[in-house]
């Protein structure tokens, strides 16, 4: 496997693991409204916020699965240009990672929602995340010599995802990825777009490693 300095490739995004590096593109996204609506927090007032916010979103000997993935925009459509990035650098348009143990999560800047970036996103993470010496689970449209398996990943045989009923968009997300409805939580989640004391649902959604369903 060659040495790219990104994590996974799909014919129109790359993975790379999240870092300082890539602060004002994750600013972009966590201080837009939008991108924020679903989520328990406000959107972010400063870099320096931000920053804050990235620095625990990395892996640590106690917690190694808490993993994040900026989603990157290749090719003409991420450089320089109406859509394009700074000094020829890729558009960060989204991040996706594993926010809690065995829990995916998501998120991607408004300007590019409708276009499926997302679910291609998410199908190139999960055939990463799947992946481990000897097998490989991918789409079709990933290049499987890009991919840098996380041997910490290997002993999971199943994700957990969750998502507000109301967010039909996320829900087609994980349905088309292949994950099944599970339980649904009745007034769980306090969504700050709502305000204080506003509680919405969050159906919950599940994903066996391929190969392991008849295990359960």
């Amino acid at each position: 496997m060659g040495t790219s300095i990104y994590a996974a490739e799909s014919e129109r995004l790359w993975l790379q693991c999240l870092s300082e590096e890539h602060l004002e593109g994750y600013h972009a996204i966590q201080s837009n409204p939008l991108a924020m609506m679903w989520s328990q927090n406000l959107p972010e007032a400063s870099l320096e916020e931000t920053l804050q916010h990235l620095r625990e979103r990395q892996p640590t000997p106690e917690q190694p699965w808490n993993q994040r993935w900026a989603i990157l925009l290749k090719g003409s459509e991420g450089k320089d240009g109406e859509e394009g990035g700074k000094e020829g650098k890729p558009k960060m348009i989204g991040i996706i990672g594993i926010v809690r143990e065995q829990e995916i999560g998501y998120k991607l800047h408004p300007d590019y929602w409708g276009k499926g970036y997302m679910s291609e996103a998410l199908k190139t993470m999960l055939g990463m995340f799947w992946a481990s010496e000897g097998e490989m689970f991918l789409p079709d449209f990933v290049r499987w010599d890009s991919v840098n398996c996380v041997p910490a990943n290997k002993k999971y045989n199943e994700l957990k995802a969750y998502a507000d009923p109301e967010n039909k968009a996320s829900v087609n997300v994980l349905t088309k990825a292949g994950f099944r409805k599970s339980i649904l939580l009745k007034n769980r989640h306090s969504r700050a777009y709502l305000g204080k004391g506003v509680m919405s649902d969050l159906q919950g959604f599940y994903l066996f490693r391929p190969g392991t369903e008849n295990m359960y």
